[in-house]
């Protein structure tokens, strides 16, 4: 079952401003680190297991690349640009404990 994305920009100011992700990806961002609390590349770990179980709303990989996150070798560099921008986000609005 396909499921229409509606992308949203990042932000005009951060380092992503060019690219154009949808808010489901930075909401599955924020559900596998919100499991898990951990940096890269151990929250990617979470990612792919999250996306290969489908737990996130039932999104798989091909419906989160569809969404804007790439899991493959090439797609890593802009998925952790990704990853590392909403977790500064969360950490900077005091949404997420300090991981331990």
């Amino acid at each position: 079952m396909m499921r229409m994305i509606r992308p949203s920009l990042v932000g005009e100011d951060e380092g992503l401003s060019d690219d154009r992700i949808a808010q489901v990806a930075i909401d599955f961002i924020t559900f596998c680190y919100e499991r898990r609390a951990a940096g890269w590349p151990s929250l990617y770990d979470e990612m792919c297991y999250v996306a290969g179980n489908r737990l996130y709303r039932g999104l798989g990989y091909e419906e989160l690349a569809q969404a804007g996150l790439d899991f493959t070798l090439g797609g890593l560099g802009k998925t952790s640009r990704l990853v590392n921008e909403v977790t500064r986000r969360h950490h900077r609005a005091g949404a997420f404990a300090p991981a331990t």
